[in-house]
Protein backbone atom coordinates (compact mmCIF):
# COMPACT_ATOMS: atom_id res chain seq x y z
CA UNK A 1 0.00 0.00 0.00
CA UNK A 2 2.78 2.45 0.92
CA UNK A 3 4.56 1.86 -2.38
CA UNK A 4 1.63 1.66 -4.78
CA UNK A 5 -1.28 3.75 -3.51
CA UNK A 6 -1.92 7.38 -4.50
CA UNK A 7 -4.62 7.64 -1.85
CA UNK A 8 -5.69 5.42 1.05
CA UNK A 9 -9.11 5.15 2.72
CA UNK A 10 -9.03 3.61 6.21
CA UNK A 11 -12.03 1.66 7.51
CA UNK A 12 -12.79 0.86 11.15
CA UNK A 13 -15.90 -0.99 12.32
CA UNK A 14 -17.43 -0.64 8.86
CA UNK A 15 -16.98 3.12 8.63
CA UNK A 16 -14.56 5.30 6.69
CA UNK A 17 -12.51 7.01 9.41
CA UNK A 18 -10.35 9.05 7.06
CA UNK A 19 -8.27 9.25 3.93
CA UNK A 20 -4.56 9.86 3.40
CA UNK A 21 -2.93 11.47 0.39
CA UNK A 22 0.24 10.16 -1.22
CA UNK A 23 2.55 12.22 1.00
CA UNK A 24 0.66 11.29 4.19
CA UNK A 25 0.74 7.51 3.77
CA UNK A 26 2.83 5.68 6.39
CA UNK A 27 2.55 2.43 8.31
CA UNK A 28 2.24 4.16 11.68
CA UNK A 29 -0.39 6.64 10.46
CA UNK A 30 -2.55 3.89 8.95
CA UNK A 31 -2.31 1.67 12.03
CA UNK A 32 -3.20 4.59 14.33
CA UNK A 33 -6.33 5.26 12.27
CA UNK A 34 -7.24 1.56 12.19
CA UNK A 35 -7.08 1.14 15.97
CA UNK A 36 -8.39 4.62 16.80
CA UNK A 37 -5.52 5.69 19.02
CA UNK A 38 -1.95 6.95 18.89
CA UNK A 39 0.52 4.21 17.99
CA UNK A 40 2.59 5.07 21.05
CA UNK A 41 -0.23 3.52 23.11
CA UNK A 42 -0.60 0.46 20.86
CA UNK A 43 1.27 -1.64 23.43
CA UNK A 44 -0.43 -0.78 26.75
CA UNK A 45 2.39 -1.85 29.06
CA UNK A 46 2.97 -0.75 32.62
CA UNK A 47 5.66 -1.81 35.05
CA UNK A 48 4.47 -4.54 37.36
CA UNK A 49 5.67 -5.06 40.89
CA UNK A 50 7.80 -8.21 41.12
CA UNK A 51 5.82 -10.83 43.00
CA UNK A 52 6.49 -14.34 44.25
CA UNK A 53 6.90 -17.08 41.61
CA UNK A 54 3.63 -18.69 40.58
CA UNK A 55 5.32 -21.15 38.20
CA UNK A 56 8.69 -22.75 38.93
CA UNK A 57 10.29 -25.05 36.36
CA UNK A 58 13.42 -27.03 37.23
CA UNK A 59 15.38 -29.19 34.76
CA UNK A 60 12.42 -29.70 32.42
CA UNK A 61 13.25 -32.11 29.57
CA UNK A 62 10.96 -32.19 26.53
CA UNK A 63 10.49 -35.14 24.19
CA UNK A 64 11.80 -33.14 21.23
CA UNK A 65 15.00 -32.04 22.98
CA UNK A 66 15.93 -34.92 25.35
CA UNK A 67 19.44 -33.57 26.03
CA UNK A 68 18.34 -30.08 27.07
CA UNK A 69 17.16 -28.98 30.52
CA UNK A 70 15.05 -25.88 31.12
CA UNK A 71 14.78 -23.99 34.40
CA UNK A 72 12.92 -20.71 34.93
CA UNK A 73 10.14 -19.01 36.88
CA UNK A 74 7.10 -16.87 36.09
CA UNK A 75 5.88 -14.55 38.81
CA UNK A 76 2.31 -13.82 39.76
CA UNK A 77 1.17 -10.86 37.66
CA UNK A 78 4.22 -11.10 35.40
CA UNK A 79 4.27 -11.28 31.60
CA UNK A 80 7.23 -13.35 30.42
CA UNK A 81 7.98 -13.54 26.70
CA UNK A 82 9.79 -16.43 25.03
CA UNK A 83 11.91 -15.46 22.02
CA UNK A 84 13.97 -17.51 19.59
CA UNK A 85 14.34 -18.53 15.98
CA UNK A 86 12.05 -21.07 14.30
CA UNK A 87 12.82 -24.53 15.69
CA UNK A 88 14.23 -23.20 18.97
CA UNK A 89 11.89 -25.40 21.03
CA UNK A 90 9.54 -22.71 22.34
CA UNK A 91 6.28 -24.39 21.31
CA UNK A 92 7.55 -27.75 22.59
CA UNK A 93 8.21 -26.18 25.98
CA UNK A 94 4.63 -24.88 26.23
CA UNK A 95 3.27 -28.25 25.14
CA UNK A 96 5.34 -29.99 27.79
CA UNK A 97 4.05 -27.65 30.50
CA UNK A 98 0.45 -28.16 29.41
CA UNK A 99 0.76 -31.91 28.86
CA UNK A 100 -0.13 -32.12 25.17
CA UNK A 101 3.41 -33.45 24.74
CA UNK A 102 4.27 -34.50 28.34
CA UNK A 103 7.81 -33.85 29.60
CA UNK A 104 10.29 -36.69 29.96
CA UNK A 105 11.51 -35.43 33.31
CA UNK A 106 11.84 -32.34 35.46
CA UNK A 107 10.00 -30.63 38.25
CA UNK A 108 7.05 -28.25 37.80
CA UNK A 109 5.67 -26.30 40.74
CA UNK A 110 2.57 -24.10 40.77
CA UNK A 111 2.21 -21.95 43.89
CA UNK A 112 5.10 -23.94 45.44
CA UNK A 113 3.23 -27.22 45.01
CA UNK A 114 4.79 -29.84 42.74
CA UNK A 115 2.48 -31.15 40.03
CA UNK A 116 2.83 -34.17 37.77
CA UNK A 117 1.96 -33.49 34.14
CA UNK A 118 0.80 -36.58 32.27
CA UNK A 119 -1.78 -34.80 30.12
CA UNK A 120 -3.76 -31.56 29.74
CA UNK A 121 -6.19 -32.52 32.50
CA UNK A 122 -3.34 -32.35 35.04
CA UNK A 123 -2.36 -28.88 33.83
CA UNK A 124 -5.96 -27.64 33.88
CA UNK A 125 -6.43 -28.88 37.45
CA UNK A 126 -3.28 -26.97 38.40
CA UNK A 127 -4.77 -23.76 36.97
CA UNK A 128 -3.14 -23.59 33.54
CA UNK A 129 -4.66 -22.70 30.19
CA UNK A 130 -3.05 -22.96 26.74
CA UNK A 131 -3.84 -20.86 23.67
CA UNK A 132 -2.11 -22.94 20.97
CA UNK A 133 -0.22 -21.79 17.90
CA UNK A 134 -2.87 -23.16 15.50
CA UNK A 135 -6.22 -22.04 16.90
CA UNK A 136 -8.30 -23.74 14.20
CA UNK A 137 -6.63 -27.11 14.63
CA UNK A 138 -6.01 -27.22 18.38
CA UNK A 139 -7.88 -24.31 19.99
CA UNK A 140 -11.40 -24.47 18.57
CA UNK A 141 -13.98 -26.94 17.41
CA UNK A 142 -14.68 -24.90 14.29
CA UNK A 143 -18.02 -26.53 13.46
CA UNK A 144 -19.43 -25.82 16.92
CA UNK A 145 -20.96 -22.49 17.94
CA UNK A 146 -19.17 -19.87 19.99
CA UNK A 147 -21.21 -20.79 23.08
CA UNK A 148 -20.12 -24.43 23.14
CA UNK A 149 -16.49 -23.50 22.43
CA UNK A 150 -16.40 -21.08 25.36
CA UNK A 151 -17.83 -23.80 27.59
CA UNK A 152 -15.32 -26.51 26.64
CA UNK A 153 -12.72 -25.95 29.36
CA UNK A 154 -15.39 -25.76 32.05
CA UNK A 155 -17.48 -28.63 30.74
CA UNK A 156 -16.86 -30.92 33.70
CA UNK A 157 -17.21 -28.23 36.36
CA UNK A 158 -20.32 -26.70 34.77
CA UNK A 159 -22.13 -29.94 33.96
CA UNK A 160 -24.72 -31.69 36.06
CA UNK A 161 -23.37 -34.78 37.82
CA UNK A 162 -20.19 -34.42 35.78
CA UNK A 163 -21.60 -35.31 32.37
CA UNK A 164 -24.91 -33.54 31.58
CA UNK A 165 -24.26 -30.18 29.92
CA UNK A 166 -25.76 -27.31 31.95
CA UNK A 167 -27.15 -25.10 29.20
CA UNK A 168 -27.98 -22.13 31.43
CA UNK A 169 -24.52 -21.93 32.96
CA UNK A 170 -22.88 -22.31 29.56
CA UNK A 171 -25.08 -19.64 27.96
CA UNK A 172 -24.37 -17.18 30.78
CA UNK A 173 -20.62 -17.81 30.54
CA UNK A 174 -20.70 -17.37 26.78
CA UNK A 175 -22.59 -14.06 26.93
CA UNK A 176 -20.21 -12.82 29.61
CA UNK A 177 -17.14 -13.61 27.48
CA UNK A 178 -18.67 -12.19 24.29
CA UNK A 179 -19.26 -8.91 26.14
CA UNK A 180 -15.96 -8.85 28.03
CA UNK A 181 -13.77 -9.67 25.03
CA UNK A 182 -15.88 -7.71 22.53
CA UNK A 183 -16.28 -10.74 20.28
CA UNK A 184 -17.94 -9.59 17.07
CA UNK A 185 -20.59 -12.19 16.27
CA UNK A 186 -24.29 -12.01 15.34
CA UNK A 187 -25.02 -14.45 18.15
CA UNK A 188 -23.12 -16.73 20.50
CA UNK A 189 -24.70 -19.58 18.54
CA UNK A 190 -22.74 -18.55 15.44
CA UNK A 191 -20.52 -21.36 14.13
CA UNK A 192 -16.90 -20.56 15.06
CA UNK A 193 -15.44 -21.04 11.58
CA UNK A 194 -17.45 -18.07 10.27
CA UNK A 195 -15.71 -15.63 12.64
CA UNK A 196 -12.65 -13.57 11.72
CA UNK A 197 -9.25 -14.73 12.94
CA UNK A 198 -9.18 -12.15 15.71
CA UNK A 199 -12.62 -13.11 16.99
CA UNK A 200 -11.75 -16.81 16.84
CA UNK A 201 -8.71 -16.07 18.99
CA UNK A 202 -10.91 -14.23 21.48
CA UNK A 203 -13.16 -17.30 21.70
CA UNK A 204 -10.13 -19.46 22.55
CA UNK A 205 -9.11 -16.95 25.23
CA UNK A 206 -12.67 -16.83 26.54
CA UNK A 207 -12.69 -20.61 26.90
CA UNK A 208 -9.87 -20.32 29.45
CA UNK A 209 -10.90 -17.10 31.16
CA UNK A 210 -14.25 -18.73 31.92
CA UNK A 211 -12.48 -21.20 34.25
CA UNK A 212 -10.28 -18.49 35.83
CA UNK A 213 -6.77 -19.90 35.36
CA UNK A 214 -3.73 -18.89 37.40
CA UNK A 215 -1.34 -19.19 34.46
CA UNK A 216 -1.93 -18.57 30.76
CA UNK A 217 0.37 -20.12 28.16
CA UNK A 218 0.05 -18.22 24.87
CA UNK A 219 1.67 -19.54 21.68
CA UNK A 220 1.82 -16.81 19.01
CA UNK A 221 -1.30 -15.09 20.44
CA UNK A 222 -1.58 -12.45 17.69
CA UNK A 223 -0.61 -14.46 14.62
CA UNK A 224 -2.97 -14.00 11.68
CA UNK A 225 -5.20 -11.34 13.22
CA UNK A 226 -5.75 -7.68 12.31
CA UNK A 227 -4.12 -4.77 14.12
CA UNK A 228 -7.29 -3.82 15.98
CA UNK A 229 -7.67 -7.30 17.45
CA UNK A 230 -3.96 -7.31 18.29
CA UNK A 231 -4.34 -4.18 20.38
CA UNK A 232 -7.33 -5.67 22.19
CA UNK A 233 -5.35 -8.81 23.04
CA UNK A 234 -2.46 -6.69 24.31
CA UNK A 235 -4.90 -4.75 26.50
CA UNK A 236 -6.34 -8.03 27.79
CA UNK A 237 -2.87 -9.39 28.63
CA UNK A 238 -2.08 -6.19 30.53
CA UNK A 239 -5.38 -6.29 32.41
CA UNK A 240 -4.99 -9.96 33.36
CA UNK A 241 -1.43 -9.41 34.60
CA UNK A 242 -2.58 -6.42 36.66
CA UNK A 243 -5.13 -8.75 38.28
CA UNK A 244 -2.37 -11.20 39.25
CA UNK A 245 -2.51 -13.73 36.42
CA UNK A 246 0.87 -15.11 35.30
CA UNK A 247 1.43 -15.10 31.52
CA UNK A 248 4.08 -17.00 29.56
CA UNK A 249 3.89 -16.20 25.86
CA UNK A 250 5.78 -17.22 22.73
CA UNK A 251 6.06 -14.76 19.86
CA UNK A 252 8.05 -14.52 16.65
CA UNK A 253 7.40 -10.76 16.50
CA UNK A 254 10.41 -9.03 18.02
CA UNK A 255 8.55 -5.81 18.82
CA UNK A 256 5.83 -7.78 20.59
CA UNK A 257 8.42 -9.48 22.82
CA UNK A 258 10.20 -6.21 23.57
CA UNK A 259 7.10 -4.10 24.20
CA UNK A 260 4.90 -6.61 26.07
CA UNK A 261 7.36 -8.51 28.28
CA UNK A 262 8.34 -7.75 31.85
CA UNK A 263 11.12 -10.25 31.23
CA UNK A 264 12.08 -12.47 28.29
CA UNK A 265 13.55 -15.95 27.97
CA UNK A 266 15.60 -16.59 24.82
CA UNK A 267 15.85 -20.13 23.44
CA UNK A 268 18.06 -21.81 20.87
CA UNK A 269 17.96 -25.47 19.79
CA UNK A 270 15.97 -26.53 22.85
CA UNK A 271 18.16 -24.69 25.34
CA UNK A 272 17.51 -21.60 27.41
CA UNK A 273 20.32 -19.27 26.33
CA UNK A 274 19.56 -16.50 28.79
CA UNK A 275 17.02 -14.17 30.36
CA UNK A 276 16.64 -10.45 29.74
CA UNK A 277 15.07 -7.93 32.08
CA UNK A 278 12.82 -5.25 30.68
CA UNK A 279 15.73 -2.79 30.76
CA UNK A 280 17.92 -5.25 28.81
CA UNK A 281 15.30 -6.06 26.18
CA UNK A 282 16.60 -4.86 22.83
CA UNK A 283 16.55 -6.49 19.42
CA UNK A 284 20.35 -6.73 19.49
CA UNK A 285 20.42 -8.51 22.87
CA UNK A 286 17.67 -10.94 21.87
CA UNK A 287 19.34 -11.84 18.57
CA UNK A 288 22.73 -12.24 20.20
CA UNK A 289 21.32 -14.92 22.49
CA UNK A 290 19.07 -16.50 19.85
CA UNK A 291 21.96 -16.96 17.42
CA UNK A 292 24.66 -17.59 20.05
CA UNK A 293 26.64 -14.70 18.60
CA UNK A 294 29.52 -13.30 20.64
Amino acid sequence: VERLADRVAVLRDGENVGELGRDEISHDRMVSMMVGRDLGRFYPRHSHQIREPLLEVNDLVTATWPNCRLSFTVGRGEIVGVAGLVGAGRTEMLRALFGTQPPISGKILVESKEIRIHGPSDAIRAGMGLVPEDRKLHGLVTEMPVRHNVGLAGLKADSRWGWFRNGKVEAAASRRMVDRLRIKTPSDMQIARFLSGGNQQKVVLGKWLHVRPKLLLLDEPTRGIDVGAKHEIYELMESLASDGLAILFVSSEMEEIIRMSDRALVMREGRLMGQLSREQLTEENVMRLATNAS
